[in-house]
């Protein structure tokens, strides 16, 4: 069985007759879920478990309609993953999530899984790396020469390049999810955060363990709804401003584990997400990685 029919297999399939738990979840028609984007269907057929039972054939028809059309499996798993850990009651149901969508992700890897119909993002030469950095040598290195070697090791075929638009919430769910992967660190350096989603997942980072910090504009502290100092305050996340009322500290780009960058021009804020045009990248080659990595080190040894 190829990866793609085991994760359709955990939606769909069977005469319907598994136990229904006594969690209280919300009902999602078919309908509705069909209308879903990927990541928007996984977290909410998941949550919304009893009714996804009872009309799992549909369901699954709707999941292996996004296989179909390109859907990473290794992206999948991690969705469900921090879906699950989400809905966790204690730590035991915590980390069955954990190991059982670890088996997934090791089933993903595996030489058995090649040519299943998982999808792996298309391969960058590394002059285009390059050129999209700006370089004019073919490599990223030169850009800044106080870039050490990446601390991270990854295979040329696991790079990935992720591109997100908005107004759009299946992006706006890619950023909820990428700060949801995060398993040791977390270093955020935005110009605002007012989305009080975006802030629940920080908070639930840092509870599991994440050491997260946070760097951001001083004078924007002091706009409505601004969330950091709530952040310190109900979880300790410490943070730092340039505290220089004659420029903008107007970075806005995360970093999970030293491993994986998000950045972009898109402002942590509801107005971002729901109205402004914004974009940003997702990648996790070492080279970008390690860079942001420095320069936030740069800033909040400055700050």
């Amino acid at each position: 069985m190829s990866l793609a029919d085991l994760l359709t297999a955990c939606f769909g399939g069977g005469n319907g007759s598994a136990p229904i738990a006594d969690r209280q979840a919300p009902y999602l028609s078919a309908e509705q879920a069909a209308q879903m984007p990927l990541d928007l269907f996984l977290e909410r057929s998941i949550e919304s478990a009893p009714s996804t039972m009872q009309q799992r054939n549909a369901f699954a028809d709707i999941f292996q309609k996004h296989l179909e059309g390109g859907a990473n499996t290794g992206h999948v798993v991690q969705v469900v993953q921090n879906t699950l850990e989400r809905l966790a009651n204690n730590k035991t149901e915590v980390a069955t999530a954990q190991w059982a969508c670890q088996l997934l992700g090791l089933a993903a890897q595996s030489p058995s899984s090649e040519g299943s119909g998982g999808y792996r993002p298309p391969q960058t030469p590394t002059s285009t790396y390059a050129q999209a950095a700006g370089s004019d040598n073919g490599g990223w290195q030169t850009q800044e020469p106080r870039h050490r070697p990446p601390q991270h090791k990854v295979n040329d075929a696991d790079i990935y390049i992720r591109s997100y638009f908005f107004p759009s919430e299946e992006s706006f769910h890619a950023l909820i999810n990428f700060i949801g992967s995060a398993q040791s660190t977390l270093d955020i350096c935005v110009f605002n955060i007012t989305d009080n989603e975006v802030t629940r997942a920080i908070g639930e980072a840092k509870e599991r363990g994440v050491e997260v910090r946070i760097i951001t504009d001083d004078e924007q502290l002091k706009c409505q709804g601004n969330d950091v100092e709530r952040m310190r305050d109900q979880y300790g996340i410490p943070f730092k401003t340039d505290s220089d009322p004659s420029k903008f500290m107007h970075s806005k780009f995360a970093i999970i584990d030293k491993r994986a960058v998000w950045s972009g021009s898109y402002n942590w804020t509801v107005s971002a997400r729901r109205s402004n045009n914004e974009s940003a990248i997702c990648t996790n080659d070492p080279s970008t990685a390690q860079a942001y990595s420095e320069e936030f080190e740069k800033l909040w040894n400055e700050f």
